[in-house]
């Protein structure tokens, strides 16, 4: 019984996008992320959501689908990293976010800075991390030009 009722809730947006993602979406639990990820891997259908901008895979060009990609496979590391301001994980991210690096310092110390608003909770998926911090990059002068 708590498992059917744990199905009908909305799903984490966690498992990057696709086929298997549009398929699983209003899932949740383990199983339906384990499902929707099977999914997007067996059709290997994310390039061709990528490129067309369709299967969940679109975030209106602020974010790139890639740095969501990785923020979904990565999310804990990419929390870690910033919150000690610096890291592997949050280099990849700059990195995904074509952030110059001239700018890398300022986004670390950013990261840091802001992190309690980027993550806010332990419920925070990994899309909503990732508009957390290009919101807050929008109000950084250093940072601005790659939020808008």
């Amino acid at each position: 019984m708590a498992a059917s009722a744990n199905a009908q809730q909305a799903a984490p947006e966690n498992t990057g996008c696709g086929a298997g993602t549009v398929l699983w979406d209003g899932q949740s639990g383990k199983a339906a992320e384990i499902l929707a990820v099977t999914t997007n891997g067996l059709f290997s259908n994310q390039v061709f959501g990528i490129t067309s901008g369709t299967l969940g895979c679109e975030d209106n060009g602020v974010i790139s689908a890639e740095a969501s990609q990785f923020m979904s496979e990565n999310m804990e590391q990419v929390a870690q990293d910033a919150a000690s301001g610096g890291g592997e994980a949050l280099a990849t991210l700059a990195s995904l976010m074509e952030i110059d690096q001239a700018d890398r310092a300022a986004f670390y110390r950013h990261a840091q800075t802001h992190f309690e608003q980027i993550f806010p909770s332990a419920d925070v998926t990994a899309r909503e991390a990732l508009r957390n911090l290009t919101a807050t990059m929008a109000d950084s002068q250093a940072l601005s030009r790659y939020a808008a």
